[in-house]
């Protein structure tokens, strides 16, 4: 009998998905539990010795009551173990899935298998015992729990207040142990595109202000931006933390005099980043070159960067130029920001 309870048991796991071979399953479970093996009749006889026909009503009593608890036990399985009927079978058994052998007296009340019955009251119990251990049985196959994303226990926060989350991304956060819901726009969804950037540029000509003395670059003109931007005139904000890449390039003239130097370097919120500089040589008069290059930065959200410059003459500048002709105006400093 056990044999076949697992039999069956297993083809209940197989039949989640397939509604018809369940059936069948059901059918050939009923058959073998009043036809062939004939148990419940077999306890009757136990019970009643030679007068079984005098009891008849009774057995087509008790069998008609199997069909009913089998068919139920084929509802539970539909319904994937309701946390009602779960309630319902702690009233009956409160205790764990069988685990005792079978063939053999022990603690255990539905062992052994071939015990003899005293009362009904007794089969009864017996029999309320072992359907009982059917369903808890049958519990154990899965596919009951939440079926809701925003009330699992490790989902922070949607369940409470779902429109807050809207437009968010699921990201898995490894410090909490915790999935947690995050827009695109903070910065910190890893392998996403972010699509921050900006572009400026400085329509003014920027005179040294002392040799060897360090100044920031200005800007004065947004081009396009999106949570990256411009303030004091020179710091350049990203408003989200990621990594960005600063590109610039600046129009470098000399108005006269014999060659000199110019420094250019990268600031982060106000201190001057290691190993960021480089020296380029002016050579004379009108003789405009181009420094062009760029950084890759890794940022907290707010952080701000400025280029800074330092020359070894007072004549060197960035120079801007009007638009003129066929050719649009020339700023003396164009620095694009992106994430990347």
């Amino acid at each position: 009998m056990s044999e076949n309870l697992s039999d069956f048991f297993n083809l209940i796991a197989e039949a989640n998905n397939q509604k018809k071979k369940l059936k069948e399953e059901e059918d050939k479970f009923i058959s073998e539990l009043i036809g062939s093996n004939n148990i419940v009749e077999n306890i009757l006889r136990e019970l009643t010795g030679n007068e079984y026909e005098e009891h008849q009503e009774l057995v087509d009593n008790i069998i008609e009551e199997v069909e009913e608890e089998v068919k139920g036990i084929n509802d539970v399985v539909r319904n994937i173990i309701s946390p009602e009927l779960q309630q319902d079978t702690k009233k009956y058994i409160k205790e764990g899935l069988l685990n005792i052998p079978s063939n053999e007296k022990n603690l255990d009340p539905l062992t052994p298998l071939n015990q003899n019955f005293v009362t009904l009251d007794q089969l009864q119990q017996h029999y309320k015992l072992f359907i009982n251990r059917i369903q808890q049985q049958l519990s154990t196959l899965g596919g009951g729990g939440e079926t809701r994303l925003r009330y699992l226990d490790d989902v922070v926060g949607v369940a409470t207040n779902s429109s807050f989350y809207d437009d968010k991304f699921l990201q898995w956060n490894s410090t909490t142990n915790e999935a947690e819901f995050v827009t695109i726009n903070s910065g910190n969804i890893s392998g996403i595109s972010t699509g921050y950037y900006g572009n400026f540029f400085d329509t003014t000509t920027q005179t040294v202000i002392g040799i060897n003395t360090y100044q920031p670059v200005r800007l004065n003109t947004t081009d396009l931006s999106n949570q990256v931007s411009i303030a004091n005139s020179s710091h350049i904000i990203v408003a989200n933390s990621g990594v960005y890449n600063i590109q610039f390039s600046l129009q470098i003239d000399k108005t006269q005099g014999s060659g000199a130097h110019i420094f250019i370097w990268l600031s982060k919120n106000g201190i001057n980043i290691p190993n960021s500089a480089t020296e380029l040589a002016v050579q004379g008069t009108s003789s405009e070159i181009v420094a062009a290059w760029n950084f890759v930065v890794a940022s907290n959200a707010n952080d701000y960067y400025e280029l800074m410059w330092s020359a070894t003459d007072l004549h060197i500048r960035l120079k801007a130029v009007g638009a003129s002709a066929v050719v649009p105006a020339i700023p003396s400093v164009i620095v694009s920001v992106v994430s990347v």
